[in-house]
């Protein structure tokens, strides 16, 4: 036999013995990526509840698109994406480049960035496979954990989101593994890619990369205490790794926020920061007072959510705690309560604790996911404690707790689905709107993507649809700007107060209803008022932003009875239509028509029903934003207001030109 043939015998029993010992790792990674892409098309329909999606897709759209920046379009109020801050003619992200960058590399390379949703899962579970193999130097008993991790609830939930946790926790595991396994083993090519994906962290949750830093930096000092200079060295090779990814995120708060040191997040909001005091998230918001007996309860309602997204739930809390006493006397053991407490105490700080304890129940506990790490090791121990026992308890074992597991893994998954699948009105409500078209979100506040997930903008705004917020009287001046744009308004059945998240969505319906601009002197204003109750008396007024115009349409109404009436309205400068003509009382705002009903005139006068026209005055001619825009009566966040409908059954107002130009 000569070298070269006892070289290649080597070479195919070598790569045997490495298919025997890693094939069930290379199973769980293929099932952690057909998971990921099943969750995604099947669960997902219509993204999850999250609106960072919407951000992080939108973000990555313009880097694509080669703007860091995108640009405002001169009109920042009507374009503001969620989540994002205002500079001098652009905005922003509040996230930093590293998962936007590894959307746009699945999307480049492979044709759809869901493929960086299945790497981020897929890292997941290596990660977790590489972090209990050298914490634990046990390979069985990390290819359990990586089981473990891949039937957790909180995976399966995670793993269809264009969001970047699991992608993160896979960079800290594998961080943490290289760092370990390089400093102990004089590895320093391992140490500068420890250094790599910490940097990695750094670009993608700033924050993150300090917490897995330290967490890691507690049990290297405790394991090797008073080893400074193999300590120093291993920093030194691991600094190295760091650096250049530190350059960049540095270079890019620089671009994006004019200081080297200021990240996006708190250029967008100074008060979205760490600490106690007033928070908030976006600067329209009110401030929520975070204090620390804030911060407690936040904690505890994100603790309180950990068991359901553990694999064998309540269980598998049990089976943790078996395992960290077999294991009390293991070094590794250390790394694993070390990772375990370091995001709990590093995030009680944060008020974001606060916002993510109203929706921890739904896509679980997201500031406590590499928590899942730790306990997936521990709930290994005890299944393999058990199996080496009794082979028939270690399988009793694992059953019991796949039994736990299938109610909350069926229930989240199921209401995430139900979540998502409400949303689908939005993604095709514009299907039939064609190419140039300006579509206004009716309702949705300051920022575009909070309400409507889909209204998100190319970078330089020249998109075949362009949204934009609703700002009433002042939609206007926007569409005059944009002659080359059909305008429309998408509206929706459900107000945003009853549009929060929750084990019980409700599926709105979406119109998109075309819009056109009534240019005129004056005009008249019908008015249809359809009795739908037994009140006796129907009344009807108008207010252009002056004086009330109030009529009595009936004392003796029935049922079903209809009514009518009419009022004129004129411009400042247009020509006098004669007596009884209602003056526009400002140089933009609405002509508000109401109706109430009731037994007595007096009831009658206190309305249930509006129908908004939106105006401005341009010269001697009113320029009305039709159709109108009706609401009812109701509860606003436990407050009298009025919530926008997509149609009043029982008042109907339509205008026309009296004199001057007609329709525009």
């Amino acid at each position: 036999m000569t070298a070269s043939t006892s070289s290649t015998n080597r070479g195919r029993l070598d790569a045997r013995a490495i298919a025997r010992k890693y094939w069930v790792l290379a199973a769980l990674g293929l099932l952690a990526v057909l998971v990921s892409v099943a969750v995604h098309h099947w669960i997902y329909t219509a993204y999850s509840w999250n609106r960072d999606e919407s951000v992080y897709v939108w973000q990555s759209r313009a880097l694509q698109a080669g703007r860091i920046l995108p640009t405002d379009g001169g009109a920042p109020t009507f374009f503001w994406p969620w989540l994002s801050g205002h500079g001098p003619g652009y905005f922003f992200s509040q996230y930093t480049l590293g998962w936007p960058l590894v959307l746009v590399a699945a999307n480049v390379v492979l044709g759809t960035a869901a493929v960086a949703i299945a790497f981020g899962s897929l890292l997941a579970v290596v990660g977790t496979y590489a972090f209990a193999r050298v914490v634990t130097r046990d390979h069985v008993l990390a290819l359990v954990a990586a089981g473990v991790m891949t039937l957790s609830p909180i995976f399966l939930v995670q793993s269809g989101v264009y969001l970047g946790y699991l992608f993160t926790l896979g960079l800290g595991l594998l961080f943490g593994a290289a760092l370990v396994s390089g400093l102990e083993r004089g590895r320093r090519g391992r140490l500068v890619v420890a250094g790599l994906l910490l940097g990695w962290i750094l670009m993608t949750r700033p924050f993150d990369a300090v917490v897995w830093g330290a967490a890691f930096a507690v049990y290297l000092l405790v394991v090797h205490w008073r080893e400074w200079k193999r300590l120093a060295v291993a920093t030194a090779w691991c600094a190295l790794g760091v650096l250049p990814l530190l350059v960049a995120t540095l270079w890019y708060n620089h671009r994006v926020t004019g200081s080297f040191s200021e990240f996006p997040i708190t250029a967008a909001d100074p008060l979205d920061t760490f600490g106690f005091g007033l928070r908030r998230l976006m600067p329209t918001f009110g401030p929520d007072d975070y204090t620390v007996f804030t911060a407690v309860k936040s904690e505890g309602k994100n603790a309180l959510a950990v068991p359901w997204f553990l694999f064998g739930s309540y269980l598998g809390l049990a089976a943790a705690g078996f395992g960290l006493w077999i294991r009390r006397r293991d070094r590794g053991t250390i790394a694993l309560l070390a990772l375990g407490l370091a995001f709990p105490v590093g995030y009680f700080a944060f008020w974001g604790m606060h916002v993510s304890a109203a929706t921890a129940n739904l896509g679980g506990p997201i500031y406590f996911i590499p928590l899942y790490a730790p306990l997936a090791v521990l709930i290994a121990a005890a299944i393999l404690a058990a199996w080496a026992r009794r082979r028939a308890l270690g399988a009793g074992v694992v059953v019991v707790l796949v039994a736990a597991t299938l109610p909350f893994a069926v229930d989240r998954l199921a209401v995430n689905r139900d979540i998502s699948e409400s949303q689908v009105p939005w993604k095709d409500s514009v299907a039939g709107v064609g190419d140039h078209a300006l579509v206004f979100v009716e309702q949705a506040g300051a920022y575009l993507l909070f309400l409507n997930p889909y209204s998100s903008n190319t970078a330089d705004l020249d998109g075949p649809i362009l949204y934009a917020n609703d700002r009433g009287a002042e939609d206007l001046a926007l569409i005059a700007s944009r002659p080359g744009r059909t305008p429309y308004l998408q509206k929706t059945s459900v107000p945003p107060p009853k549009a929060v998240p929750n084990d019980s969505p409700i599926t709105p319906r979406i119109t998109v209803v075309r819009m056109r601009v009534l240019r005129a002197g004056v005009v008249v204003v019908h008015v249809r008022v359809t009795n739908t109750g037994d009140a006796k008396v129907v009344v009807a007024s108008i207010d252009t932003g002056g004086t009330v115009h109030r009529r009595t349409l009936a004392t003796d109404a029935t049922r079903g009875a209809t009514y009518e009436t009419e009022w004129t309205v004129a411009a400042p400068g247009a020509p006098s239509a004669g007596p009884g003509t209602v003056p526009l009382a400002a140089a933009s705002g609405s002509v508000t028509v109401y109706a109430g009903f009731g037994p007595t005139e007096a009831a009658a006068s206190r309305p249930v029903l509006r129908d908004r026209i939106v105006y401005r005055v341009v010269g001697a001619h009113a320029e009305m934003l039709l159709p109108p825009r009706p609401a009812a009566a109701g509860d606003v966040n436990g407050k009298p207001g009025w919530i926008e409908t997509v149609a009043l059954p029982g008042l109907a107002v339509t205008a026309t030109a009296r004199s001057g130009a007609g329709p525009g």
